[in-house]
């Protein structure tokens, strides 16, 4: 079938799915305002495959003859490698680098995880998860995920009794049971995977699960947390109106997993190599949507110093020349990592000897690397930049109040900028009030701190990686000369 529509993709969400909000039970997601925004962005970028403008960057022909989407191009060379950089750079930038969840995130995931059970020589499950990409790209379905325990007891080290796990089988499958977070987009996807993340322990199997489910499964409780689009205007929420994905803790009710769609059932090895094997896709998405967001909120600081006279100041240009140079340091990073992917999977295809002299040795994946460190730093950063920048002039009125026929006048003499139409003004400071202060920016200055996971644990990881030994050795070259 190939690339779908707009429409087609809301159709798709009209399946009476169990989605829990605010207290009650949302009986169709497509008329329920608060998704309202998110719904009609990811149908505009199902519609964006079918502008001319796009078209053969967002899609390509597959081996069937159909068009399909890009995200899920199994690339192998570095310049198949780039054709997904340029996909992923046209879709982070017209969603502005906000969405952290775009489904491409997850269709990258996916292809990692295939890489990783081909090095381990998982064939079983490989199989199943290659027909599972076949389906997506043939649906064109828009997937997520969910990889995190439940909080019950973060001081201990095994697996919590809540998580999701096995508790029967049968020839169709096994029934799962149990909680999952913190899965974002889970109220508007199509797919929803369960993936490794935290390893699992010998005597764990049952809780060594990956499988893939359609939304609507019996027994699969959406619950999501409080939504943030209340309906304000685009003017005021500029954001929130548009880019409010959704997160939701999902409840597996004794869910049916077919066999044909159940991924990883007990093998804790394949469940603790998925992710520690991948070849990089995900780093590579990831690092182009923080690159993304990183050049928004950039404009964004520049904008308000523009809109406050601050852009004459050399403390404020420094500040935003600071972002600046970082987009220089990320964009480079996405070429890395794009190239890094690429000779990953070549060498493991034999295609590529081992490292020799003057090249670098140690096992460094370039993407995970980026969005572990490099860009929870840059992005909290950028926030605090923009902060800085705009001060106070953020806790601002609404539109509503700059046009009440009392204050118009007034209002417009008394708060522009120089250059800077009140109105305008005051748009470009709801937009720095919604990126960095309401509950939307909140939320994701939260979510790039732990998007790879705790920022401590992620660096004492890098400590014992082969790098250091390789800087050690450095230094005790030169001592012992």
């Amino acid at each position: 079938m190939g690339i779908r529509t707009g429409v087609r993709y809301r159709k798709g969400l009209q399946d009476g799915r169990a989605v829990y909000a605010n207290g009650e039970r949302v009986p169709d997601v497509t008329q329920y305002p608060p998704f309202g925004g998110i719904i009609g962005t990811l149908a505009g970028l199902y519609d964006a495959q079918h502008d001319p403008r796009h078209t053969e960057t967002m899609t390509y022909l597959c081996p069937s003859g159909d068009r399909v989407s890009t995200t899920l191009m199994p690339a192998r060379t570095i310049e198949e490698m780039q054709a997904r950089v340029r996909c992923d750079y046209l879709r982070t930038d017209l969603t502005y680098g906000v969405m952290g969840r775009i489904p491409d995130f997850v269709n990258a995931f996916l292809l990692d995880a295939a890489g990783s059970l081909e090095f381990m020589g998982k064939t079983d499950a490989l199989a199943k998860l290659t027909d599972y990409l076949d389906l997506l790209r043939d649906l064109d379905l828009a997937s997520t995920h969910a990889l995190i325990d439940p909080q019950s007891d973060r001081s201990r080290a095994d697996t919590p009794m809540e998580a999701v796990q096995i508790v029967a089988e049968s020839a169709e499958g096994v029934t799962v049971r149990g909680a999952r977070m913190l899965s974002t987009l889970a109220p508007v996807a199509d797919e929803i995977l369960i993936g490794p993340f935290l390893p699992r322990q010998p005597g764990e199997e049952r809780y060594a699960v990956s499988f893939a489910v359609p939304a609507d499964t019996p027994g699969l409780k959406i619950v999501c947390r409080e939504p943030y689009d209340t309906g304000a205007p685009a003017f005021d929420r500029p954001l929130t109106s548009r880019f409010e994905e959704g997160d939701a803790v999902l409840v597996f009710d004794d869910v049916l997993v077919p066999r044909d769609r159940l991924f990883i059932a007990g093998d804790v090895d394949a469940y603790n190599g998925m992710v520690a094997h991948f070849p990089g896709f995900t780093g590579l998405q990831a690092s182009i949507r923080g690159a993304a967001k990183l050049r928004f909120l950039t404009g964004l600081a520049a904008v308000v110093a523009r809109a406050n006279g601050r852009h004459r100041s050399a403390r404020h240009q420094e500040e935003i020349g600071e972002l600046v140079a970082h987009i220089g340091v990320a964009e480079g990073l996405i070429q890395g990592a794009a190239l890094d992917c690429a000779n990953r999977i070549q060498a493991r295809a034999g295609l590529r000897p081992p490292p020799g002299p003057g090249q670098p040795g140690g096992n460094m994946p370039v993407g995970l690397t980026a969005i572990m460190v490099f860009f929870p730093q840059v992005l909290t950063r950028a926030v605090e930049v923009v902060r800085m920048v705009a001060g106070s002039g953020v806790i601002a009125m609404t539109e509503q109040d700059l046009h009440h026929p009392e204050l118009t006048g007034l209002l417009d003499s008394l708060m522009h900028g120089p250059d800077f139409p009140a109105e305008r003004r005051l748009q470009v400071m709801r937009m720095a009030w919604d990126a960095t202060g309401g509950q939307f920016g909140s939320r994701q200055a939260l979510y790039e701190r732990l998007y790879a996971g705790d920022p401590v644990g992620n660096r004492v990881r890098f400590f014992g990686m082969p790098r250091r030994s390789e800087c050690e050795e450095m230094v005790e070259r030169l001592l012992d000369s």
